[in-house]
């Protein structure tokens, strides 16, 4: 948006903007009209040089991390550490379904179990979305296996 505005960075392109309607005010101090864009971080940046990627990496780290502590990744793909049951119950898929899992694939019975895909970090990580990144997969021994090693490491970290 055009604003009266003077570059006070011009590496970052941060500005100060005139927010008023006095443009005699405004010249008399060496601004002048430039596109700007008000980041959010509350500042004001040329438009061209409007930088909102540390503010992005900062949210998507912190997005990747809540996920990391809430999903453990597997070659069948992201894991749920908390499982929500159909009847509205938690659970805790390493401690309290796996046994239950690798029993079911020990008497041959094919044991179907939700994965998810890696999110798009850079995205709000909403029930609704996460549900986006759901796939369907049968359990495998290597799958228990990689399973029993995340149960280790998760004891001894």
């Amino acid at each position: 948006m055009l604003k009266y505005a003077l570059v006070t960075d011009s590496e970052t392109g941060l500005c100060d903007v005139g927010l008023g309607d006095n443009e005699t005010f405004y010249k008399s101090i060496g601004m002048q009209k430039l596109d700007v864009a008000q980041g959010y971080d509350g500042q004001w940046y040329l438009s061209g040089k409007f930088q909102e990627s540390s503010y992005l990496q900062k949210a998507a780290s912190y997005r990747q991390e809540i996920f990391e502590k809430e999903f453990f990744n597997t070659s069948l793909g992201w894991i749920r550490r908390e499982v929500r049951m159909k009847d509205g119950s938690t659970r805790n898929f390493l401690s309290d379904l796996l046994l239950q899992i690798k029993a079911g694939l020990d008497m041959g019975v094919s044991v179907d179990i939700l994965t998810y895909n890696l999110p798009d970090f850079t995205q709000e990580l909403s029930d609704d979305y996460i549900k986006t990144l759901q796939v369907t997969k049968p359990a495998t021994s290597d799958f228990i296996q990689e399973c029993l090693m995340q149960t280790v490491a998760d004891w001894e970290g």
